[in-house]
């Protein structure tokens, strides 16, 4: 039983998901230096762990545009690290997927992370993995959306008079 009230767990757990994105970006920053690649090369490659997908698909998954696309699966082809390959499943359409070479650079960098996780989730039952799955996909979903609506807003500069207060949380 905790000791802590509600909304200091709840923020509690923001203030962690905020800290373990920070040290994500770190970690995939520091890995993506040790191969020689930006950031936006490396979110292509993780897009493509999930499989192989159509230039239109994983430029959409990246966030960027068809046309700077062509220039990071040129730039990652020419490392060796993916690979313009027929669909298997409709042979009109042209496929980009990881080589051997990205996952064998892959499994050194992020194994011991698979492996920690692995051994990690032993703690959970299954029903307490689903509902962190659950937690983790609707926080993806709502991030989705979020990206959209940011993209729409018109940002103010100009910041309101604040009212006046007597100390911290006071009015």
């Amino acid at each position: 039983m905790s000791r802590r009230t509600r909304n200091e767990v709840v923020f509690g757990l923001m203030r962690a998901w905020r800290a373990a994105r920070l040290q994500t970006d770190l970690l995939d920053d520091t890995a993506f230096h040790k191969i020689g690649i930006n950031r936006t090369d490396g979110r292509c490659l993780d897009a493509l762990s999930e499989g192989p997908m159509t230039a239109t698909t994983l430029a959409q998954a990246c966030g960027i545009s068809p046309n700077a696309l062509t220039t990071v699966v040129d730039r990652l082809a020419e490392r060796g690290l993916v690979e313009r390959v027929k669909d298997p499943t409709d042979r009109r359409r042209v496929v980009v997927r990881l080589t051997a070479l990205a996952d064998h650079i892959s499994t050194q960098l992020y194994g011991p992370v698979v492996q920690w996780s692995l051994h990690n989730f032993e703690k959970y039952s299954t029903d307490e993995l689903e509902l962190i799955e659950g937690f983790i996909n609707s926080g993806r979903e709502f991030q989705a959306e979020h990206v959209r609506y940011i993209n729409e807003l018109e940002l103010s500069w100009d910041v309101p008079d604040a009212p006046a207060t007597d100390g911290p949380g006071g009015g």
